[in-house]
């Protein structure tokens, strides 16, 4: 026997049904808080090491390629270091013409960038 579709219109449950705005809104901030970037805790040797080669970029007036946590996803820059802030705990950071600060907290990971 072939089974029979019931359509919307007849099917009063799922005509009749609708979202209000307020689960809608909670829906997709859950949604949202399931997709957040969290970023990794690091370990007191990782963060020496990252101390060590920002303070290595700042004496050499090297190029620092670093990723860093914005507060929503981590960000890649590459940049001088023009100025370390220890009260502050943050890297002042030139780009081209731009200037950066960035929270050591925030840092990911650094490195040197290649000179030729």
């Amino acid at each position: 026997m072939r089974e029979r579709r019931v359509s919307k219109k007849e099917n009063v449950f799922v005509a009749s049904r609708f979202v209000l705005p307020e689960h809608r809104e909670m829906y997709l901030r859950i949604k949202e808080e399931e997709r957040r970037y969290v970023p990794p805790e690091l370990d007191q040797e990782q963060l020496s090491a990252l101390s060590e080669l920002v303070w290595q970029a700042f004496q050499t007036e090297s190029i620092l390629t670093l990723t860093y946590y914005d507060g929503r996803e981590p960000r890649r820059l590459s940049a001088h270091v023009i100025h370390i802030d220890q009260a502050a705990r943050s890297l002042k950071l030139r780009a081209g013409s731009e200037i950066h600060w960035v929270p050591f907290a925030r840092l990911l990971h650094v490195e040197l960038a290649a000179s030729f």
